[in-house]
């Protein structure tokens, strides 16, 4: 029978509530004391080194520290049927470069960065030490994409400029970019940056997410805004339209009496998630649309509309409010 793991919070040392900068100081702290290469033989400093390492490795990724802090170890066992969090990723772990080559789908990292490059010199398992060693420029490659690509996902062809030999290279790449991907996100291609002057690693390429802006949509978190304007007569008497989402359109029931400002929500009409759970919800803000010019058979039809003005709600609401205020300056 095997002994139950710890707590990854109790063996970096950090409270649950801890920031992501904190989780990343005391992984650090640990890592320097427990290293193999500072403790050459204690098999007891190389197991807390292991484990620091695997709690670093969960609790720095933000979709497998949700994964643990709603499942705890159990999310990440194996052989208990296919781990979601793995699964919904597994499609954006991979580019091709030509024929695969430049080291094939491993090479592309995943979007949240790779602490133990920087720290062990591209050794996630620490043999290298803290031997520094001849390595070539990283780059950085900024990809517009629309909102439309990052809701269904979509591979893009860049071409950039490296330094490769002594000279400059033209490199051209494809790109897996997954649905669901945030504006600012970070794809590591690893061994794609500048070459190294004489013997060496390459550097690694950063590919950053930008979104094109959009003419009727914004973005919030995995949601979808977008404001709608309607006639005062439709806000008044009530309608049914066809708007725009993301993937197609949709049909949109605006009630008699809506109010300029309110908020209608099309349910899972939203940005999918990244890792596999459930999509955002299209939020519509009605703009209720008043004309500058009306006929003179208009005006006249107002006119009579003007004389049942007092049953609207919130003007009544708004004079008998301003009655008592009057009448309490009065007293």
């Amino acid at each position: 029978m095997s002994l139950a793991k710890k707590d990854f919070y109790s063996v970096l040392g950090v409270s649950r509530q801890a920031t992501a900068d904190e989780i990343k100081k005391a992984y650090r702290k640990l890592a320097m004391k427990f290293h193999p290469d500072k403790n050459p033989g204690d098999k007891s400093a190389e197991e807390r080194f292991k484990e620091a390492t695997e709690a670093y490795d969960v609790l720095s990724d933000a979709k497998k520290k949700q994964m643990y802090d709603q499942f705890g170890h159990a999310g990440f066992q194996q052989g208990g049927g296919p781990n979601p969090f793995q699964q919904g990723f597994e499609g954006f772990n991979q580019y091709q470069s030509g024929n695969m080559g430049a080291g094939g789908p491993e090479a592309f990292q995943d979007m949240f960065g790779d602490f133990f490059g920087e720290f062990f010199s591209g050794d996630p398992t620490g043999r290298r030490g803290f031997r520094q060693e001849n390595r070539g420029a990283d780059l950085r490659y900024t990809l517009n994409i629309t909102l439309e690509e990052a809701a269904t996902g979509t591979e893009k062809r860049i071409s950039f400029v490296r330094h490769r030999n002594g000279k400059e290279d033209t490199a051209k790449l494809s790109i897996t970019v997954p649905a669901g991907v945030k504006a600012g996100q970070r794809l590591k291609l690893r061994s794609e940056g500048d070459g190294p002057a004489g013997n060496g690693k390459p550097g690694d390429l950063y590919v950053i997410v930008n979104f094109q802006d959009h003419p009727l949509f914004k973005r919030k978190d995995n949601d979808v805004l977008m404001e709608l304007p309607v006639s005062f007569v439709d806000a008044l008497l009530g309608t049914q339209l066809e708007v725009p989402t993301l993937t197609g359109k949709a049909m949109l029931s605006i009630p008699s009496g809506t109010h300029p400002g309110q908020i209608f929500r099309l349910k899972g009409k939203g940005f999918p998630d990244i890792g596999g759970y459930a999509p955002g919800d299209m939020l519509i803000k009605i703009i209720v649309d008043v004309p500058n010019k009306v006929s003179e058979e208009e005006r006249q039809a107002l006119e009579k509309l003007r004389k049942s003005s007092s049953t609207s709600p919130l003007v009544s609401e708004f004079r008998d409010k301003m009655k008592r205020l009057l009448q309490q300056r009065s007293s």
